[in-house]
């Protein structure tokens, strides 16, 4: 399926390689419940553990209290070196030894729907839900599920199903989704190279365009389901579930082979990283270990390390950040912040360029090179369009942009900015690099105080 707007990426340098690795068990794990998704959690968690006390990998860290547990397992085996309100710290003992989950079952659809609920929550498998279900009833508020095998990123053009060794996890991740919402139906997002890979005998299959940023959920959402994710007014549809397509495969093997749910499947890949690829990390895992392990040395950066995709991830402020059960994507590039010296008088045989004004779209053998320098400067708007034949939502981003800079902020709400799904296309392809897209969130977010302010006043 093609949509308008959108980017191929092709040819960039740090690409990932198509296989999955295990990084070594960390020296000490860090669960910052202070945030991200455990700052988040409508659930009170409870602590388990005390400073000094040996844990296992696989015991629990956390618990929620109510009929429902909801728990946190332990990434590692080792001491507890604190413990409080804003996170928990193991010190490693090095080894990768695993607590079986308990309950687990080779068949968990065969249980009942109470059943497979509370071994989804105790094991720790709620965590990759992208959302928290708090009893089994709220399941059957999903009506749609999409699992998402689309990659279509600078670094991720090599994903490939045939990474997980064994097929029938998959197959068995379906099952237990259809135990755990029976009233949902399911769908595989994929890319046209995955599609031998994918059978249709548990779900539907959808074979989606090969252009960046299909694999966001709202496009996901829209040209599967055909629903729109979250409305203008920044509501999300809770009918509809996405999910990753590694996510689904951990879901089978804590919920069939009792591996507790202690670690992420990451693409850790960019042209800061040694050895490009997928790999299994344990949670809690601090970028300091990542970057001793896989990266290239400073000398031939400096690097910026970003959690999740170039566009829409966020850069890591301190190397004392972890890695978190729902992360997928680490990208490493070089930290370019001098600007490059009479630019605009070479040829490009490394850079990529939306208006194919530079050598490297002629030679396509050399791997164009990804750092974060404006190459040049800001310029004034020359008014080319090119952010709004990317944009994949069809919105005019430069049209909003220019309301916003002008102080007239509230005429850019007939462009539609609430339609914005932050790819950051606009501001990757701008020959002016003018950062347009802060300026249409900016847009985005007043009409949506405006609409709450209407309601309220209503």
């Amino acid at each position: 399926m093609g949509f308008s707007g959108g980017y191929r990426f092709k040819n960039f340098e740090g690409v990932a390689e198509t296989v999955l690795k295990s990084l070594p068990v960390p020296g000490k794990a860090v669960i910052d419940t202070g945030s991200g998704m455990y700052a988040s959690m409508k659930m009170k968690m409870k602590i388990l553990v005390h400073e000094g006390e040996t844990v296992r990998a696989g015991s629990r860290l956390l618990e929620s209290g109510g009929d429902w547990s909801h728990a946190v397992p332990s990434p590692v085996n080792g001491t507890v070196a604190s413990a409080g309100e804003n996170g928990i710290v193991i010190d490693s003992d090095g080894s990768d030894s695993l607590e079986p989950v308990s309950g687990h079952t080779r068949a968990p659809w065969e249980l009942g729907h109470d059943e497979v609920f509370g071994l989804f929550c105790s094991s720790g498998c709620w965590m990759l839900a992208g959302r928290q279900f708090e009893t089994p009833g709220e399941c059957g508020s999903v009506n749609y599920i999409i699992i998402s095998a689309v990659h279509n990123g600078p670094l991720d053009q090599a994903w490939s199903p045939e990474m997980f060794d064994d097929p029938a996890l998959f197959t068995n991740g379906i099952k237990t989704l259809k135990a755990l919402f029976p009233q949902a139906k399911i769908t595989v997002a994929i890319n046209k190279n995955s599609k031998k890979y994918i059978s249709s005998g548990e779900a539907d299959v959808c074979l989606l365009s090969d252009k960046y940023p299909q694999e966001h959920p709202e496009l996901l959402s829209r040209d599967t389901v055909q629903r729109r994710l979250v409305s203008p007014e920044g509501t999300t549809d809770q009918s509809v579930l996405v999910l990753n397509y590694a996510h689904v495969i951990q879901i089978a093997e804590v919920m069939t082979l009792g591996r507790p749910c202690v670690d992420s499947i990451l693409m850790v890949a960019g042209p800061g990283v040694s050895q490009p690829g997928w790999y299994r990390v344990r949670t809690g895992t601090p970028f300091s270990e990542i970057k001793q392990r896989l990266l290239k040395s400073d000398d031939k950066g400096p690097w910026r390390i970003v959690r999740g995709n170039l566009f829409s991830g966020v850069g890591i402020a301190s190397p004392d950040e972890s890695v978190r059960p729902r992360d997928t994507e680490i990208s490493v590039i070089r930290e370019h912040a001098v600007r490059d010296l009479w630019r605009f008088m070479t040829p490009g045989f490394a850079w990529d360029s939306y208006m194919k004004a530079t050598a490297a779209e002629y030679i396509p053998f050399l791997p164009k090179r990804l750092d974060s320098n404006l190459h040049g400067g800001e310029r004034p708007c020359v008014q080319c369009n090119a952010c709004d034949e990317v944009c994949p939502v069809g919105i005019y981003p430069f049209l909003i942009w220019k309301h916003v800079m002008a102080e007239n902020t509230e005429e850019s709400f007939r462009f539609r900015p609430y339609d914005c799904i932050g790819c950051g296309l606009c501001d990757y392809v701008c020959p002016s690099k003018i950062d347009v897209s802060p300026a249409v969130r900016q847009a985005a977010e007043l009409y949506r105080e405006t609409r709450r302010a209407d309601e309220v006043s209503d």
